[in-house]
């Protein structure tokens, strides 16, 4: 491994950070949570935090049950290629599966976009909800309403999302 990568740290990664207009949050039928049983690679029952991990559905509210449908999207743009080039040189003896793990970079970007919006001068009214999907939110569609483009699976950029959304006020 050369000096040069030695001395590199996901801190030296470039991102982005931006806050979206005003958009219609898109969301699936009230039921969706059974995609949450779907099961994936090492998962055959679905994700292991259902039913389990608060904020998790079914423990979960309807995302339009609880917040007003227009949102601002606040996200974090990494550059995934220059992340991955970064740790092929420290690690290429690691599959591809492996470095694309998020367990090695996803604490660390929600940690940054918790900081960036904490660092907004935004109305007390907006509340940011870090886990819309597990509300119903379909996150792809509401970005693409908003003109960010998300990758799936990430190829050279990824994106970390919370919603910026206002509580239903009940008369």
């Amino acid at each position: 491994m050369d000096i040069e990568r030695q001395k590199q740290s996901i801190e030296d990664i470039s991102r982005s950070f931006g806050v979206s207009g005003e958009v219609e949050v898109v969301c699936k039928p009230k039921g969706f949570n059974t995609w949450c049983r779907l099961p994936y690679p090492n998962h055959p029952l679905g994700c292991p935090n259902f039913n389990k991990r608060e904020g998790c559905p079914p423990k979960t509210e309807y995302f339009l049950d609880v917040f007003e449908p227009e949102v601002k999207i606040a996200y974090l743009n990494f550059n995934f290629e220059e992340y991955l080039n970064w740790r092929r040189g420290t690690h290429p003896d690691w599959t591809d599966r492996a470095l694309r793990n998020p367990r090695h970079f996803q604490r660390h970007l929600d940690a940054v976009l918790r900081k960036n919006i904490k660092s907004l001068k935004m109305s007390e009214t907006l509340i940011p909800v870090y886990d819309s999907e597990a509300m119903g939110v379909n996150i792809h569609k509401t970005c693409s309403t908003a003109g960010i483009d998300l990758q799936w699976p990430p190829k050279d950029r990824m994106y970390r999302i919370a919603l910026l959304a206002k509580k239903i006020m009940y008369t």
